[in-house]
């Protein structure tokens, strides 16, 4: 609509680092998402990302022109090598071969079926997981514990987004939680609302009708994630978030009192250490 306003010939750049290991499939699957490739006109180049869902190592990624015309002369550089000429679109030409080879193992091992059934059981484990904690109530308020962020079931990442209800005006928040959490050996990945200002080193809100103090936190479904593996997860969850409601200073509480004994053991060894090897064998 605008080249046609204004009779340009802007072009689209679509970013599908995540999500382009994840639409396709879940078009396959019969989804009904919206197309975001090719098949729009002014799409004119496309990235993704091997190293995220396309199950390969890290450091796997490229970007796919729709036609040799938009490739700028700068970026693709044609060199003489192995008797041939070959066109480098890299910084530095030599690159290694390992991530290449590893994508193209996965491509041809799994196929577009082995591709669509690995998406469809990411998404079944991200809606579980989804579904539970938005069932989970604060029993003293009556209110659901959290408010979900994300796209929900379909047509979107198998990620899992959400943060505690602020409604409730619990005395720890998402990054509390995350820290409590990974004392059962798992991450959730918590995020503070803002973002620190390059240009003034200042820390701004990240949006508009949320203030900067305030967190999330998010639960990316890899593959590796199983059905088991979530139970697991949202079981801890519950423990965790029973424990930080026992705790009248949120987990900043439990920090403290770590740090305490953990200070007093220190003062307790300086001490030790300051006595004369004689009065130690005595005390012993």
């Amino acid at each position: 609509k605008v080249n046609a306003e204004k009779g340009w010939q802007l072009g689209i750049h679509v970013d599908a680092a995540s999500g382009g290991f994840i639409a396709p499939f879940q078009e396959m699957s019969g989804k009904g998402c919206p197309p975001f490739d090719f098949r729009l006109p002014n799409v004119i180049t496309m990235s993704a990302s091997g190293h995220k869902f396309g199950e390969s190592i890290c450091g796997t990624g490229w970007i796919v022109f729709r036609q040799r015309e938009d490739l700028a002369e700068h970026i693709a550089v044609t060199v003489t090598y192995l008797g041939g000429s070959s066109d480098s679109l890299t910084l530095n030409f030599s690159r290694p071969a390992s991530g290449p080879y590893v994508q193209f193992y996965k491509l041809l091992r799994l196929g577009k079926e082995g591709y669509k059934q690995k998406v469809e059981n990411q998404m079944s484990v991200a809606a579980y997981i989804r579904h539970f904690i938005s069932n989970l109530v604060h029993e003293p308020s009556g209110k659901k514990r959290f408010q979900l962020l994300d796209g929900g079931d379909t047509c979107c990442l198998p990620v899992v987004s959400a943060r505690l209800n602020p409604e409730i005006g619990l005395h720890y928040n998402d990054i509390d939680m995350q820290h409590a959490l990974s004392e059962s050996h798992w991450y959730v990945s918590g995020y503070r609302l803002g973002f620190e200002n390059p240009s003034t080193a200042e820390f701004e809100d990240l949006f508009t009708d949320v203030d900067q103090c305030e967190t999330m936190f998010r639960v990316v479904v890899k593959s590796n994630l199983t059905r088991s593996l979530a139970e697991d997860l949202t079981a801890k969850l519950v423990q965790v978030l029973d424990f930080l409601d026992e705790m009248d200073g949120g987990y900043e509480s439990v920090r403290s009192k770590f740090n305490g004994q953990k200070a007093a053991r220190e003062m307790e060894k300086i001490e030790t250490d300051n006595v004369p090897i004689a009065m130690k064998s005595s005390l012993t």
